[in-house]
């Protein structure tokens, strides 16, 4: 009876540990996973209308208060379209990577018609979508005017980041342009003669 006992209590307690092992490692993996519509990548519309949205809040390192600092300060200013874009999780922050075809180049080493790689943070996790203060990632389709610096670091090889995180990234929509949320005065644009690029 007494080993019996033991048996019993032994197996329960190695139930334990490898369902809670599991458990910890399973909401512990870093792993790519799309709220995407398989066909076009964009998040499906069911995900997009149950969708949890969580803004994040942060200290932007390089900020710009006029178009005219941008510029100056962009490696690369480029009219781009979205091809793809897919999120993934590193060390517990959700990035989404784009593949981006540059449309016209404004400055910069990038050739029209190249597709670059754009790395923004935030994107779609388990049904939850990540903004950085209120400002979306690129979705497949959409058109823009980025003004970008080469990415240096772990998360990804070969790819640009926006300028000031959000704040060099113009959404083009039926002829007009939308401005970043959050943006300074002097970034606040609805059309592309504001951006003063030739």
């Amino acid at each position: 009876m007494k080993i019996t006992r033991q048996i019993i209590l032994s197996t329960l307690a190695l139930g334990f540990l490898v369902g809670g092992g599991y458990l910890f490692l399973d909401s512990h993996t870093i792993e790519t996973s799309r709220a995407y519509d398989q066909t076009s990548h964009k998040p499906a519309k069911s995900d997009k209308q149950t969708l949890k949205k969580v803004d994040v809040s942060g200290e932007v390192v390089e900020g710009f208060d006029s178009i005219k600092k941008l510029n100056e300060s962009a490696e690369v200013i480029a009219e781009v379209e979205i091809n793809e874009s897919e999120s993934f999780q590193y060390e517990n922050v959700v990035f989404t990577l784009s593949d981006a075809k540059v449309k016209q180049v404004y400055k910069g080493d990038v050739q029209p018609e190249n597709v670059i790689k754009i790395l923004e943070t935030g994107g779609f996790k388990n049904g939850t979508e990540y903004t950085f203060e209120g400002n979306e990632v690129f979705e497949t389709g959409e058109k823009a005017y980025v003004y970008l610096e080469k990415y240096e670091g772990p998360v990804a090889e070969d790819a640009y980041v926006i300028k000031g995180v959000y704040q060099g990234k113009f959404l083009k929509e039926e002829g007009k342009l939308q401005s970043p949320n959050g943006v300074a005065k002097g970034l606040q644009v609805n059309k592309e003669s504001q951006l003063g690029l030739d």
